[in-house]
């Protein structure tokens, strides 16, 4: 028989649905003689509960919402993996979203989610302009990579990374190495990400008592989509090394270097933040501040699950991961 339903097999096993209810979610209350007639009953009809409908009725979908930036991005393949392989051991499913960094998708993936009743929320957000008002009043939500605005400060869990003191070692290595001129693409502003970053880099600028120079500031987007044209901008200005703040910036400004004609190292220094693993293989090999990406992605499904099943009421916590810098070819300064 196919499509078989609850009461078909209360029927065949001669028992109430209550009873077959009881046996699928395995309570004591059955008798070991009842439970063996209703599991026959259930392989002879090849029963299949639907675990939607029964989230439906009691306010339950075991489902996660997961929005990010840009899939295409490795830091969020591999963070989504972390989520993923937490919420496997759960039993729960992922509804991912992207959002290529438009505040107006993610709020459109944000009504999308709501709209399918999912329990939770892990959201890599696109900046300040969104409104998460709705999610206030205790929806499960752990906000990833970056923080959501001022106005939503301690009212959501968050789990990041160690940006500002990460940038900051990875542009001192550069000075370190004898580089002069140290140029930054940024990310947006509108991020705590790309902020943070910019903070790291004037950080070590002004601990060395290097003035800054706005010609050697440039800002783009995470997408990576200006950099080609900014590392032009900044090599006409004379820089000799270029700190980029994640790695699709850096696919732009390979491609720059690469029109240019120039050599990494010999002519101009790169560290990036983000050591993707085909960083290490080519040559010259890439210095990276290396994130703990899958971390991030098991940290933030661990704090939800936490919420969701142990009704979890403490007040919304911070997790900051450290970063560390992975010193490679492309920073040795040649003489």
């Amino acid at each position: 028989m196919t499509n078989a339903n609850i009461s078909d097999v209360a029927a065949l096993a001669k028992v109430s649905v209550t009873t077959v209810s009881r046996v699928l979610n395995e309570s004591a209350s059955v008798s070991h003689k009842t439970r063996t007639k209703v599991k026959e009953a259930i392989e002879t009809l090849n029963y299949k509960r639907s675990d939607l409908a029964r989230g439906l009725r009691i306010n339950e979908t075991k489902t996660i919402g997961v929005i990010v930036s840009n899939i295409l991005n490795p830091f969020f393949t591999r963070m989504v993996r972390g989520i993923e392989d937490v919420s496997q051991n759960y039993n729960y499913n992922i509804v991912l979203c992207n959002t290529d960094e438009q505040p107006e998708k993610e709020r459109k993936c944000l009504d999308m989610l709501l709209s399918k009743n999912v329990d939770g929320l892990i959201i890599a957000g696109t900046g300040g302009m969104n409104d998460y008002t709705r999610l206030e009043n205790g929806f499960p939500t752990v906000f990833v990579d970056r923080r959501p605005d001022d106005k939503y400060k301690k009212r959501f869990d968050t789990v990041l990374v160690d940006n500002i003191n990460g940038s900051a070692e990875a542009v001192e290595h550069l000075i370190d190495s004898g580089y002069k001129r140290i140029g930054v693409i940024a990310g947006s502003n509108e991020s705590t990400t790309g902020y943070e970053r910019f903070l790291g880099y004037k950080k070590a600028l002004k601990k060395r008592g290097i003035p800054e120079d706005e010609s050697l500031i440039k800002y783009g987007n995470f997408l990576g989509n200006m950099a080609a044209q900014l590392t032009k901008e900044l090599l006409e200005a004379n820089c000799d090394s270029i700190f980029v703040t994640n790695n699709m910036i850096m696919l732009g400004v390979l491609e720059a270097v690469n029109k240019l004609g120039m050599r990494i190292p010999n002519d101009v220094g790169l560290v990036v933040f983000d050591d993707v693993e085909w960083m290490q293989y080519i040559q010259p090999s890439f210095t990276a501040v290396a994130q703990p990406t899958y971390q991030i992605g098991l940290t933030a499904m661990t704090v939800l699950m936490d919420r969701i099943l142990n009704k979890n009421e403490e007040a919304p916590k911070e997790i900051v991961l450290p970063v560390s810098l992975i010193q490679r070819e492309s920073s040795r300064k040649q003489n």
